[in-house]
């Protein structure tokens, strides 16, 4: 009887912890497509109303891999201490998804989610839509683009406030390029890139280094697929999914990418295939490779800890122009929260200039088109977002491939064909 008790008890305390808002468990990229530390800060700024008076707004959106992340929900609890207790839980990266869902399906979700507006095809049935509170307040609306808006809106709902703005950029050490009589151009084919990549080669470093991290390893092949595409006209076709991910746009991607890697131009030669993140920032500041990828939410904080002038440089073309992936950062409200207006409240808060301007003056890139970049280096990293072009909308399952198995199978595992042959297998899925 007592071991009847005891399971009973556990599957009750077990059931509580996953029905929290706060439980740790859940892209920046894609979310963000991004590669962050999935540690977990279990404190929250806030948990409780001791004066029964104020509501308690929970926000699932503190980002401590930023250094404006607690800086700026410090804000919001200043800003909007008089209204509400804002309760302040950090977002847990690796299990975002599960985060969100148990909440939501807990029925005491969190008041506002942080989420990628390309990713809300996964909550349209959850998500309140946002188009009458953002209509009904023209000024807050203003403070976004019409492509941050544009990437939130699924069937005539904006289901998504954009906060930040978040895409591959390629930092160079200018500093070496400079001996070496390199100069940067303001664009390049990869034929154009392979001929600058054999000259820094001979001079003895390594031209480039992609990182096999599961947030970046797709970066080099989206990036090269993406400029193929866009090149031959049929962007729209890709983003809408109608294009096929297996024919002669993959392939010629794919011979681009594979250029890289036949030729040893990928840092740390043999180990390219495997190398992490952290191994390619210590190639770089070592200046045993010369170029290499960044988000551009990390970029000024990458190039300031280095000891030699950094630049940002144009990503290859495998077509004949630039096309990058890139990504938001944003927050939805689930349709079951106590107040949908509370809720909003805090989101224009969260995204009013004032606040978004702690994240710019970080360094990073907010999507309140009102603030300001005064930095040189992030307003030079800024204007690379020209070149960002809509993705595929890749399955689970081909993302999944993306990540782990394209760049091995490519240059391991049997090349193109292997990797054509296995995108037209998941297509057909």
């Amino acid at each position: 009887m007592k071991k009847i008790i005891s399971i009973l008890l556990c599957m009750v305390l077990t059931v509580a912890l996953l029905a929290a808002c706060g439980t740790k468990e859940t892209t920046g990229g894609t979310s963000t497509d991004v590669t962050t530390d999935t540690s977990v800060d279990t404190s929250t700024d806030t948990a409780t109303d001791t004066s029964g008076e104020k509501p308690v707004v929970k926000v699932y959106g503190k980002v401590v891999e930023y250094t404006s992340g607690p800086m700026m929900t410090d804000a919001l609890t200043e800003m909007l201490k008089d209204q509400y207790v804002i309760d302040a839980i950090q977002v847990d990266w690796a299990n975002q998804d599960t985060v969100i869902r148990t909440g939501i399906a807990s029925g005491d979700p969190c008041d506002i989610y942080n989420y990628t507006p390309s990713g809300m095809i996964n909550f349209l049935d959850m998500a309140t839509d946002l188009k009458p509170y953002l209509d009904a307040d023209p000024d807050w609306k203003a403070q976004f683009s019409d492509a941050a808006l544009a990437a939130a809106t699924y069937d005539g709902k904006i289901v998504n406030v954009p906060w930040e703005q978040n895409f591959p950029v390629i930092l160079a050490n200018k500093t070496k390029l400079d001996e070496l009589g390199i100069v940067i151009p303001e664009s390049w084919t990869f034929e154009e890139f392979l001929v600058v990549a054999e000259e820094i080669k001979a001079a003895g470093y390594y031209p480039f280094t992609n990182a096999m991290d599961p947030g970046r390893s797709t970066w080099v092949f989206r990036n090269a697929m993406l400029s193929v595409v866009v090149s031959e006209g049929l962007g729209d076709e890709y983003a809408a999914g109608t294009l096929s991910i297996s024919g002669d746009e993959a392939v010629a991607a794919l011979e681009a990418v594979k250029s890289l890697y036949d030729n040893d131009y990928m840092y740390p030669g043999e180990g390219a295939v495997t190398v992490k993140n952290d191994e390619c920032k210590v190639g770089f500041y070592q200046g045993d490779v010369l170029m290499m990828p960044e988000i551009a939410a990390g970029a000024k904080t990458t190039a300031d800890a280095a000891d030699f002038e950094v630049v940002t440089v144009p990503w290859p073309s495998a077509g004949s122009v630039e096309a990058i992936n890139g990504v938001y950062n944003g927050f939805f409200v689930p349709m079951n929260v106590d107040d949908v207006d509370v809720a909003v409240d805090v989101l224009k808060a969260f995204t009013s200039t004032e606040i978004q301007a702690i994240h710019g003056a970080e360094g990073y890139i907010p999507a309140n088109v009102n603030v300001e970049i005064t930095d040189p280096f992030v307003n030079e990293v800024l204007t690379r977002s020209a070149a960002i072009a809509a993705d595929y909308p890749f399955t689970i399952e081909t993302w999944d491939y993306l990540r782990n198995g394209l760049i091995p199978d490519l240059i391991l595992n049997g090349g193109v064909d292997t990797v054509i042959s296995q995108l037209s297998f998941l297509e057909q899925q």
